[in-house]
Formats: C-alpha cells, structure tokens, sequence
C-alpha cells in the first residue's frame, strides 16, 4: 500500500475517532497557516519544538507533503489553547514533560537531540505504554492527524476535497415524474 492510500485510509477512519475538544476546535475554525517560524501561544518554544519533532515523526515528508509542511504543530499549538479543556491540556504538558524524562533516561539527553529513529523508538514506546484511556500519545496523534487531513493543501492536492460535490439544480418542478421513487398510481 502507498502512502496515498494509506492517508485516504486513514482519513475514513478518522472520522469516528476525533475527540468532542477536537471536534469543537474544528467546527469553530482554529487554522493555522504553514510556517517555518511560527510563535507558539500556548506552548512555550522548548515546547513548540518538541511538538514538531513530534508532528514530524508521526507523518514525515514523502512524495506528499508531511506534517511540517502544512503547518500542523501550529495547529497543535492553536487547538491547545483554543479547544481543550485545562485538564486536557495539563494532559498533554505532562506528556511532553515526560517524554523529555524519558528521553534523558534512556539516551542521556533531550528529545530535541535524539536522532530521528531515537525518537521514533521513544513515541512507540509510549504509544504501546498507553492503554485505552486517553493520554498524551493518544492526543498528540489525534491532532496531528486532524491538523493534516483539515489543512488546505492535502484537502485540495491529495484528498481532492470537492466541497460541493455534484450538480445543483435549484428550482426544479416537483411533478410525480420528477420525483425519484414516487408510485404514480397510488390512489
């Protein structure tokens, strides 16, 4: 399976796995545009790093763009302030606090100067640590995933999202012909 199809996979399944924060984060427009020098406003920059270390592992760049390159940790960052609750958010600070602990523990230094399949290997530690309770691997996949598959560039260039599919004829004549499944001879 390519990775196109895999994202179009995935992009089904997402649908029924989106948190009731994510959603409403969502529906109520949090954006954030593609940036290499973004300002975190939430998380602080140590943070914001990490994040996009994070983001970066979990859908790199390939013939299609990764989580970096639409913006994504931004998104994050936004969805973080915007959407979740304090315990939420509180959640995922842990998670990065924790994850920087582990990062120490195992290669005697931090996340940020792990090398790629250092953190790789940490993030899938976590995720088969993670039981079916929410935690912050769950989250932070959870928003990259959403941050990715919202943004305007995959929506467009690889979803080929049609916001309005089909034809619209408005103002059509309801005749009995016209109205697909009606009996005409029902009285």
């Amino acid at each position: 399976m390519d990775r196109r199809e895999a994202i179009k996979r995935t992009s089904l399944l997402l649908g029924g796995a989106i948190s009731s924060s994510a959603m409403a984060g969502l529906l109520s427009g949090c954006q954030a545009s593609p940036s290499v020098d973004w300002s975190p406003v939430f998380l602080e920059q140590e943070q914001a790093r990490m994040v996009e270390s994070i983001a970066d592992c979990i859908l790199p760049a390939t013939e299609t763009p990764g989580a970096l390159d639409v913006g994504v940790p931004a998104f994050i960052d936004l969805m973080l302030k915007d959407a979740y609750s304090a315990e939420e958010q509180n959640r995922f600070l842990t998670g990065l606090s924790s994850l920087e602990a582990s990062s120490q523990e195992k290669y005697e230094k931090g996340f940020l100067y792990c090398s790629n399949e250092d953190q790789t290997a940490l993030l899938t530690t976590l995720e088969k640590e993670a039981a079916s309770a929410p935690s912050f691997i769950r989250m932070a996949k959870e928003l990259t995933l959403l941050g990715y598959f919202t943004s305007e560039p995959i929506m467009s260039n690889v979803l080929n999202y049609n916001p309005v599919p089909g034809k619209y004829e408005g103002c059509v004549d309801a005749t009995a012909e016209t109205v697909v499944g009606v009996d005409n001879n029902i009285f």
